[in-house]
């Protein structure tokens, strides 16, 4: 059943959180574990209902047509919207279906809805384990986010006039015919009457009614945080530590089995970085079959337009589909395949063009912050696209990474590959180390006077004042200058740090840091 040790453990521990329960379990698996068979062969011996979660209907379809299903000899029902069914009857005979299954599998996006209507939706919140898989994506869900818009053809099609956000809101709660858009609207409704600087709701040109959330996987935080709940992904933790996915979903503890398993022995790996050819020269000389993933579809077009043989997966399909499609000594350019890319190809070299760093959002005219850091965010893509040359144990991979930027992350690769990135690794100095320069302190009273910078109280002791590096050290060895540091209270300064890079102090000084 299991071909690894690895692979073992990993079932093994998740047998062991299904005895205790003791709070949301967080297991990352390296790619390449065998993750999903694992944790199948784990649900299929518990005893009670389950549920798997999955970002995407893509991947529930990828799922359910694994081998892995077969072997283990489970018999998942999915769970889909009324929107996949030709007729009313269809919808609600598939839906039941999965209702009475014992194992269920479903989007995160259904989650959300069904918390919202009290486990009405498809009652996954009412399960006795729940399952999230590929669970990295959920901080930042597209899938998740997609799902809290109420497009302007719903709208028309409950007969509601265009006029204020409120006021249509209002209607489709008392009115809509879907359970999925009264639900939504009632969410979107609560948010609106109560605003917070980390969501947003407004309508775009189109007449639309979005509701921006900056961390969408809080939405989910009342699951999170429960016993029953495991989630599963090769990429959960930055720096050997979970506290960047705990703090984006709103997780507060977590089970003494979470645990990170990597693979003692899997694949060969050659990194080479930066590139300063031009791109599409590097790609014509790696080797073949080559994977080329870019962050949007502008840079696949401009990509594919100068590589007429390559394959471009097109904005309706799948990465997966477009893969069906390249020969053994072809190359497939494809847009945000990260993770999920599971096909019989073994790709013999893997090229990132374009470090995909996060972006702002435009919501309403108005630019809005990143409340997770986009570095963070930009090592977990990269951690994950490495896999996608790393599928199997005798994987031999070229990872080309033709970005500068590339000295601005950290060391992302699986421990196994730690020498491969040792030209790139920074020197750490620690923060508290250099707090104790008395001299930058003196200074830095001098300068912004003896209160915090942030909430402007002054406190009865200097001693009580902590200096904050704008531009964290950790980053590396320089010389500070006085612009660099600000004195913060003990509160403003672990606010200011919750998040990595700091929390920006224009922002953290309109945030409710005692909000209940």
């Amino acid at each position: 059943m299991f071909r690894t040790e690895d692979q073992e453990t990993f079932y093994n521990t998740i047998k062991l959180h299904h005895v205790r329960l003791d709070g949301p379990l967080l297991l990352e698996g390296g790619t390449g574990l065998g993750k999903t068979r694992a944790y199948l062969k784990a649900l299929q011996e518990f005893d009670g209902t389950v549920a798997i979660v999955l970002p995407s209907h893509q991947l529930m379809d990828q799922l359910l047509q694994s081998t892995d299903i077969a072997a283990v000899g489970v018999e998942p029902k999915p769970f889909r919207p009324a929107s996949f069914f030709e007729t009313q009857d269809d919808y609600l005979t598939a839906s039941q279906e999965a209702k009475d299954a014992r194992l269920m599998v479903c989007t995160s996006a259904s989650v959300m809805i069904d918390q919202m209507l009290s486990g009405g939706y498809n009652g996954v919140t009412e399960r006795d384990y729940i399952l999230f898989d590929e669970a990295d994506s959920l901080p930042q869900d597209a899938a998740l986010r997609q799902d809290l818009t109420i497009f302007s053809s719903e709208i028309r099609s409950e007969g509601i006039a265009q006029s204020s956000t409120k006021d249509m809101l209002t209607e489709l709660i008392g009115s809509a015919e879907s359970y999925e858009t009264r639900a939504k609207a009632k969410l979107i409704l609560k948010a609106h009457n109560k605003p917070r600087p980390f969501y947003t709701v407004g309508q775009t040109d189109d007449g639309d009614i979005v509701f921006h959330h900056q961390l969408p996987g809080r939405l989910l935080k009342k699951i999170s945080n429960q016993g029953n709940t495991a989630f599963i992904s090769a990429t959960l933790s930055i720096a050997n530590r979970f506290d960047d996915f705990k703090r984006s979903m709103g997780i507060s503890g977590q089970s003494i089995y979470s645990s990170q398993i990597d693979p003692t022995h899997h694949g060969e790996l050659n990194v080479q970085y930066p590139i300063a050819d031009p791109i599409e020269d590097v790609i014509k000389a790696a080797k073949k079959p080559c994977l080329v993933v870019t962050p949007s579809h502008t840079d696949a077009d401009d990509l594919a337009s100068l590589l007429p043989g390559a394959v471009k997966r097109e904005r309706e399909e799948t990465s997966v589909e477009a893969a069906t499609r390249v020969s053994e000594d072809g190359i497939l350019i494809a847009t945000a395949a990260w993770a999920g890319l599971d096909t019989p190809l073994q790709w013999a070299s893997v090229v990132v063009p374009r470090i995909p760093f996060g972006v702002p959002t435009e919501l309403d005219n108005e630019k809005l912050t990143h409340y997770i850091s986009s570095r963070n965010l930009a090592m977990r893509r990269m951690r994950q696209v490495v896999g996608r040359g790393l599928r199997r144990p005798d994987s031999k991979c070229d990872f080309y990474i033709c970005d500068k930027r590339y000295s601005q992350l950290g060391n992302f690769l699986p421990a196994r590959f730690t020498k491969s990135w040792k030209e790139g690794a920074k020197k750490e100095v620690t923060l508290s180390k250099a707090e104790r320069s008395t001299e930058i302190r003196r200074e830095a009273f001098k300068h912004y006077g003896k209160k915090c910078y942030c909430c402007e109280k002054k406190p009865k002791f200097d001693s009580m004042l902590q200096i904050h590096h704008l531009d964290p050290i950790a980053e590396g060895e320089r010389q500070t200058e006085i612009e660099d540091v600000i004195p913060l209270c003990a509160t403003c300064h672990i606010a200011a740090h919750t998040e990595n890079p700091p929390i920006p102090i224009g922002r953290l000084r309109e945030m409710e840091l005692w909000e209940a």
